[in-house]
Parts: C-alpha cells; sequence; structure tokens
C-alpha cells in the first residue's frame, strides 16, 4: 500500500505492504507456542511480516540461513564512479575524501582502506540503508567505484586510494557537524529526531554524529555509522549480535516536543518491514567487502528480530499511537 512520510520537510513516498490477521489465527498460533509447534508459528510469522503480533522470540537465527547467500551479488550494477578527488577531510579518524562522480555530484568517500578498519564500510552501508528504510533522516549513501586511473591519489598521508569499491555519502550543503541532538525547533527536527532515535536504538547506535544544514534551517542528518552494530567500535562480531539482539540501546537523551505522529509512523513502519526488505539491503554488498554471507544474515536476523520491540520502546518513550 503506497503511503506518504514526511523527512526534513519533505514529502517522499514509501511503499509498505501488510498483512493483516484474524484474531482467531493469532489465538491459534498463541496455542501452538504454548504447544512448542514453533514451526508452525514461525511460517504463520513470516507470512505477516516481521511486526506482527508475534514474540520476537520466535524469530530464530536459523531462519535467516542460506538467504544472503542464495541472493547475494557479486558488485553493485551501475554504481556510481569517482573521476575526481577535491580534498581530503579535515576531521575525522577514518580518512575520508571529498570527490566528483561522473554525475558531477559531490560525495564524501570512505574507501576500504581507509584509516579504521575495513569493516567500517559495510556498517556504513548497511546503517545508512537501514536508516532510508524506515524514513530515517540519514544522508543519501551509496556504494561507489574508484576506478584504476585514480590509484596512488593521497587521501591521507602515508595512504593512497585502490581501485574498488567503497562507501560514499552524498555532501550536505552548509554541513556543520555536532555530537549533541540539538536544535529540535528548527526545520522539521521534531519529525527527523524520533528518526534519529528509532535507528540508534534498531542498530545499536555508537560514537553518535550528526550534520546540520546551516542552509536548510539546521535540518538533521544522520551519518558516519561506522561504530554502529555491537560490540561499539569499528568490528561487530556474529557473538555480538546475537548476545545484544534482546537488549535495548536507547539513546540516553531527552524526548521532550518530539512529535508523536512521527513516532507512530516509525513504530508501523519497523513492524511493517519484509525479511525481503532487509534482504535487499544487504545483498548489494560487493563480494570484495570484508563480510561473509553468514554474517550478513546475522545482521539480517539481528534486525527482524528487534524492529518489533524498538517500535515498542519507541511509543513508550514519546508516546504516539
Amino acid at each position: 500500500m503506497a503511503g506518504i512520510y514526511r523527512l526534513g520537510g519533505r514529502r517522499h513516498a514509501t511503499r509498505v505492504r501488510r498483512r493483516s490477521t484474524s484474531r482467531s489465527a493469532w489465538a491459534t498460533a498463541r496455542v501452538d507456542v504454548d504447544l512448542v509447534q514453533r514451526h508452525t508459528v514461525k511460517k504463520w510469522a513470516v507470512g505477516s511480516g516481521i511486526g506482527g503480533r508475534y514474540p520476537a522470540s520466535v524469530i530464530d537465527r536459523s531462519d535467516w540461513t542460506g538467504l544472503v547467500a542464495q541472493q547475494r551479488v557479486a558488485a553493485p550494477s551501475d554504481p556510481p564512479v569517482i573521476v575526481l578527488p577535491l580534498q581530503p577531510s579535515p576531521r575525522g579518524g577514518s580518512g575520508t575524501f571529498l570527490a566528483v562522480d561522473n554525475e558531477d555530484r559531490e560525495w564524501w568517500v570512505k574507501p576500504l582502506n581507509n584509516a579504521q578498519n575495513e569493516r567500517v564500510v559495510v556498517t556504513e552501508s548497511i546503517v545508512g540503508a537501514a536508516g532510508r528504510l524506515i524514513g530515517a533522516p540519514v544522508c543519501e549513501t551509496a556504494i561507489v567505484h574508484i576506478p584504476k586511473e585514480l590509484e596512488g591519489w593521497e587521501f591521507r598521508p602515508g595512504r593512497t586510494l585502490e581501485s574498488g569499491f567503497a562507501h560514499a555519502s552524498l555532501a550536505v550543503e552548509a554541513a556543520v557537524e555536532d555530537r549533541q541532538l540539538r536544535s529540535r525547533d528548527d526545520d522539521d527536527n521534531r519529525i527527523n529526531h524520533v528518526g534519529v532515535l528509532a535507528l540508534y536504538d534498531w542498530c545499536w547506535g555508537g560514537d553518535p554524529q550528526w550534520l546540520y544544514s546551516t542552509a536548510d534551517e539546521n535540518r538533521i542528518f544522520s551519518h558516519d555509522h561506522g561504530w554502529y552494530l555491537p560490540e561499539v567500535g569499528s568490528g561487530w562480531t556474529e557473538q555480538a549480535l546475537v548476545h545484544r539482539v534482546d537488549e535495548p540501546h536507547e539513546f540516553n537523551g531527552s524526548t521532550t516536543l518530539l512529535d508523536q505522529g512521527e513516532t507512530s509512523r516509525l513504530a508501523r513502519r519497523l513492524r511493517s518491514l519484509t525479511r525481503a526488505d532487509l534482504c535487499d539491503i544487504l545483498c548489494n554488498l560487493p563480494h570484495e567487502w570484508p563480510v561473509t554471507d553468514s554474517e550478513l544474515e546475522c545482521v539480517g536476523w539481528f534486525l527482524e528480530r528487534r524492529a518489533h520491540p524498538v517500535a515498542r520502546r519507541l511509543q513508550a518513550s514519546i508516546g504516539g499511537f
């Protein structure tokens, strides 16, 4: 079913697929749980969307076995191509650089051989795509290609470009980086801050950083997600994902003046996500990146299992219906 959501004062279309179930079907499912006939519940639950009325604990890690391995592509099709590096970033420890692509768009590019860890490009791509999936205020991101012609360009003292795929974030006009969640009264940030909080809990945020566009009434963008997913740091693991999957991870900040309508929309979106939605954002990561199919399947399971509890926590802390 088509719908409209607001992000930063703009209207965006999103497609949400819903499937309802009767009270009797749910009652049957509950009886099945009581009888430990979990396989029946799983089949019913998958058809109902991951945020249906069934318990999150019904979603087992084994439900994701083989899903990414069967669908993952070798490389993204028709990615933006970096044609001109402009300047290294004056801030941050990863060694991003500003560059122009083949369509004359400016991106902040984080190459695989960045100064932090190869793994952060994987995390950045997953969390950025997850944010777009729920309509959170994230920067536009892409997997870009660095051609051989640019090899050798020094993006950080002692570090030079290598050809291959990299993570990139579209440059925000007149952006100011801040680690404070502020300017709630500016632009539509009472709406946008809700998405920031939802994404932080859902994807196990770490080292939070935001951009504020001074050219757009301090509109907020969540960015630089390299330290998201547990444990917080540059390298998450399957073991940590399993260990933390059912734990809350809410951002420690004020929830006053936040938009309850947006809270309700985000909660509905989290509950309506499908397994196919999550597969789509995981199966496009290049095979040359340092992440296995099994690890990506564990991330998919982690996000699926957390979606409903995050929606519930979001509404409990902010309100909404």
